[in-house]
């Protein structure tokens, strides 16, 4: 960067008056004019470099990330029994309570005597930690729920609400079974499949 001075004409002493002038005087005046000119130039320096410096510098809007780590767990349990437990492959933490997740598994255990296994597989999504409530979305593969007697729901998306143990989707989705095939559009339900209210779309094919 140049920074260019101009610096008007005037007197400052007639010529007799300069002849007389000590020497002195002549470097005082000298180091005055330099450090005008120094001064000048800093504050153009110290003012470009602060338009231009790097944004990572400056703190982000939003939420502040407190960690990152590999390898997640979250158990939710009632009266000492694990009523769900939600592993993920990774997890970012942030100031807000969220967690947002890659590799999620959610396992939801029945209260009877059968103790049926309810599992939520998805690539990617979010969880606030205060409550319990998360948000799973597709990446590579759909999302599923699987359970231990043989059913297979898949979707583009799922959210799971976990005081009152409800999963739903807005979004298409197909349920095979031993005995029954089913899809439409937009479903809710019981974390235990048990009850089904679909929305719109519905197809069922019962199956001997």
């Amino acid at each position: 960067m140049h920074v260019i001075i101009e610096v008007c004409s005037f007197h400052l002493f007639s010529s007799l008056e300069f002849m007389k002038a000590t020497p002195k005087l002549l470097i005082a005046l000298t180091l005055i004019l330099v450090l005008t000119a120094v001064l000048y130039g800093s504050y153009f320096l110290v003012k470009e470099a602060a338009v231009t410096m790097p944004s990572l510098l400056y703190p982000h809007s939003g939420s502040r990330l407190l960690m990152s780590m590999d390898g997640f767990n979250f158990i939710q349990s009632d009266h000492g029994t694990t009523s769900w437990k939600m592993n993920a492959e990774s997890a970012d933490l942030f100031e807000n309570k969220e967690a947002q997740l890659k590799g999620i598994e959610i396992i939801f255990t029945s209260s009877d005597k059968d103790r049926r296994e309810v599992t939520l597989l998805g690539d990617q999504g979010t969880m606030d930690t205060s409550n319990g409530n998360a948000s799973i979305r597709r990446g590579s593969k759909e999302v599923k729920i699987v359970t231990s007697d043989g059913y297979l729901l898949t979707t583009n998306s799922l959210f799971w609400k976990a005081g009152d143990r409800l999963v739903w989707t807005a979004d298409p989705f197909k349920l095979l079974g031993k005995e029954i095939y089913l899809e439409g559009t937009g479903f809710s339900a019981n974390v235990g499949m048990r009850t089904i209210v679909v929305k719109n779309n519905v197809k069922a094919v019962l199956q001997e």
